[in-house]
């Protein structure tokens, strides 16, 4: 057991610090891109229509080809508070958008602006933040069937 502790040291010792940085991530490691937006008053619904046309749609598109593995749309209920809808975005490794984007940029040059009651993006709300976060290995796990 004795010896164990002085390989493992020279190990760690002989490991540059791109090799330790490397190490101490977790394997799996997915980027989860959260975009925060406030919705025009009264444009809460057409504003998650629109997302569902146009981003989703092109999503789906990034999906089918193995560049993201999920996407949802989520609101507050109320058109109250700094930013009332929130977009998740998980993408297959811990690179996120930016490991994508070629690929990306050319399914959103294929895509038609769809338009909701006339009305464009800039009509319904806007991007208040985004941020990236990272999923555990594994990803998310399913609830528990109960009996």
């Amino acid at each position: 057991m004795s010896g164990v502790v002085p390989k493992v040291l020279l190990l760690l010792l002989s490991m540059s610090a791109a090799d330790l940085a490397t190490a101490a991530q977790p394997v799996g490691r997915r980027a989860v891109e959260l975009t925060f937006l406030k919705s025009n008053p009264g444009q809460r619904e057409r504003l998650k229509t629109f997302i569902e046309l146009n981003w989703f749609a092109m999503d789906r598109i990034a999906q089918e080809q193995g560049l993201m593995s999920d996407y949802t749309v989520m609101d507050t209920g109320t058109d109250e508070g700094a930013w009332n809808i929130l977009v998740s975005v998980t993408y297959m490794d811990e690179k996120g958008y930016d490991g994508i984007v070629e690929a990306f940029e050319r399914i959103r040059r294929a895509h038609t602006t769809v338009l909701v009651d006339g009305k464009g993006f800039r009509d319904l709300g806007s991007i208040v933040e985004s941020k990236r976060v990272f999923e555990g290995p594994g990803g998310a796990k399913p609830a528990p069937m109960l009996p």
